[in-house]
């Protein structure tokens, strides 16, 4: 038992040891921690705000600046009287609290003494900052103002010594150099009754303005060249050149009415004029722009009366020439398909195209009279004559060329003719080789099919050489025979190629067949059916068939070595 009390002492002797230990820990940190924060405290208390606040209150401050001064000097006396002595109190608290061990409500006070001196810190910092601002914006001010007026003086000076070169926008220039010093007066009052914030915004202003105007006098000489003299001078010479175009009589079209254009190039200049006294420079160059656009235009309209006058004088007179010349192309050529037609067959449509040709050469040349009439009487603008010189051009131009694609096919049938000849003579000379090709094989007479082929072949080579020894030929006809025929010949020699070709490999194959006749029944009796077929029958394709078949039985490949030796030494027949 007295053990068991022993170890029980002694734990509790370990637990009051530790607590004490804990406490003195906890006491300690906490002590830093508030004398940490009065010293931040003492520091922040010692910091010259009320000497700089004095300071600037010498400056006595008006306007704006006063009002901004005022805000922080109250914000420092809220500071100084009330949250100094609140932050005091709360870390007297903390320090109470602590060293009566009541550690963790001790810790919560030196926290919130923290929170509240960080803000105090930055609401310091901010009141300075302010203050230092208004002490710093007279300063540049003070440094601000001599460039300003450099800036101002050269402008006003290089205005006031050139004068002339601003016409008669000099009294608006002068009422913004006006404008611009009285901007300069107020900024002095400004800053030397103590509002340098108000007075820098002025400042500002005034050398904005300054800018501005050296910028806008930099551009006025050149526009009031352009506005006194270039334009006027441009106007003159277009006046002048409309008196010219009015002498040589031209004509314009009935869109333009240079009265009123003029007019309005007028009314355009007087508004630039007005625009540049107001100091609208955009808008008066863009006044300036449509004024050369609308001379330009009525440039460009003479220009193309101009170039249209010289391309109808040059072209109208060859206009009758032009039509004269086609009329004889179609004189010539009615007479050249008069000529043909005795010739050949000839549809109507060449002859009634050529008539209405003269048809329309008749209107063309009415035409031809309206636009001759028309420059002579001065009626229509030489654009619009132009028009119509190149529609009569372009309308003889097309007849010519129909007038050429007639004659070239009239040419062109008797070139068809020659051609037929030739090949229809070629055709016969062909059936006639071909005829004695297969005489000269001494067959025992000829598949009905092939004389069917033979004798159709000869029938329509004569109806083309009928078709062409008629008086006036045909030339559609003739050309769908000669085609016919074409195709009929070159049926008729394959035809003729294969005929004699397996007449005569059949009669080889059968010779060769004959080595296995005594030893082979079926040899023997595809000899026999072959001859049947080659001498009775006449069916020279079922001859070969039936004896390559049966010698490709009792030796495979003999009927295709043979034929190949044939077709490699054979000689090429004379139709071919």
């Amino acid at each position: 038992m007295s053990s068991t009390i022993i170890i029980l002492l002694g734990v509790l002797i370990v637990i009051v040891v530790g607590f004490y230990v804990f406490s003195m820990v906890m006491r300690k940190k906490t002590e830093n921690r508030i004398l940490e924060l009065e010293e931040r405290k003492e520091l922040l208390f010692d910091l010259p705000v009320q000497e700089e606040l004095d300071a600037v209150k010498k400056m006595h401050l008006v306007g704006q600046s006063q009002t901004i001064f005022r805000e922080w000097n109250q914000k420092w006396i809220d500071l100084s009287s009330d949250s100094f002595a609140d932050l005091e109190n709360h870390i007297f608290e903390a320090e109470q609290l602590n060293d009566s061990f009541h550690f963790f409500r001790a810790r919560e006070s030196a926290d919130d003494s923290e929170a509240q001196i960080e803000v105090m810190e930055s609401e310091v910092e901010a009141i300075r900052a302010g203050v230092a601002e208004l002490v710093e914006q007279e300063k540049r001010n003070s440094t601000k103002i001599q460039e300003s007026l450099d800036l101002y003086e050269t402008l006003r000076d290089e205005i006031t010594d050139n004068q002339e070169k601003y016409g008669t926008v000099i009294d608006e220039i002068n009422r913004h150099l006006a404008n611009i010093e009285t901007e300069f007066s107020q900024f002095v009052t400004l800053n030397s009754t103590g509002d340098p914030i108000e007075a820098a915004e002025v400042l500002e202003t005034a050398e904005e303005h300054t800018i501005a105007l050296r910028a806008i006098t930099e551009q006025i000489p050149d526009l009031l060249v352009v506005v006194d003299k270039e334009l006027p001078k441009q106007i003159e010479e277009l006046e002048e050149t409309v008196h010219k175009f009015e002498e040589e009589d031209y004509v314009l079209p009935a869109s333009v009415n240079l009265e009123n254009e003029m007019k309005a190039i007028q009314d355009d200049l007087e508004e630039a004029k007005a625009l540049l006294d107001s100091f609208e420079l955009e808008a008066t160059e863009a006044r300036i722009s449509s004024i050369n656009d609308r001379i330009n235009g009525i440039y460009d309209i003479f220009e193309r009366e101009y170039k249209a006058r010289r391309s109808v004088e040059k072209r109208v007179n060859i206009l009758r020439s032009y039509i004269e010349h086609t009329r004889a192309n179609n004189k010539n050529l009615l007479l050249e398909i008069d000529h043909t037609m005795q010739s050949y067959l000839l549809s109507d449509n060449e002859k009634a195209a050529v008539r209405s040709y003269s048809e329309h050469l008749d209107i063309l040349e009415g035409e031809v009279d309206s636009v001759l009439e028309a420059v002579k009487e001065k009626q229509k603008p030489y654009s619009a004559l132009g028009g119509n010189v190149n529609s009569i051009i372009e309308a003889l131009e097309d007849i010519e060329k129909n007038q050429i694609s007639i004659s070239e096919g009239l040419a062109n049938l008797r070139e068809q003719e020659k051609v037929a000849q030739e090949a229809a003579d070629r055709f016969d000379s062909e059936l006639r080789i071909i005829k004695r090709y297969v005489e000269k094989r001494n067959l025992p007479g000829l598949p009905k099919d092939y004389l069917d082929l033979f004798f159709a072949t000869s029938e329509r080579l004569e109806a083309l050489f009928k078709e062409l020894g008629k008086v006036r030929i045909n030339i559609d006809v003739v050309n769908h025979q000669l085609d016919t025929s074409t195709q009929d010949m070159e049926a008729l020699k394959d035809a003729t190629d294969d005929l004699v070709d397996h007449a005569v490999l059949a009669e080889q194959l059968m010779q060769y067949a004959n080595r296995y006749k005594a030893s082979d029944e079926r040899i023997a009796g595809a000899i026999a059916r072959s001859l049947q077929l080659f001498d009775r029958a006449r069916n020279y394709d079922g001859a070969f068939n039936e004896i390559s078949n049966a010698l490709e039985m009792v030796e495979p490949g003999a009927a295709e070595r043979i034929a190949n030796v044939y077709n490699n030494h054979k000689e090429k027949p004379d139709y071919r």
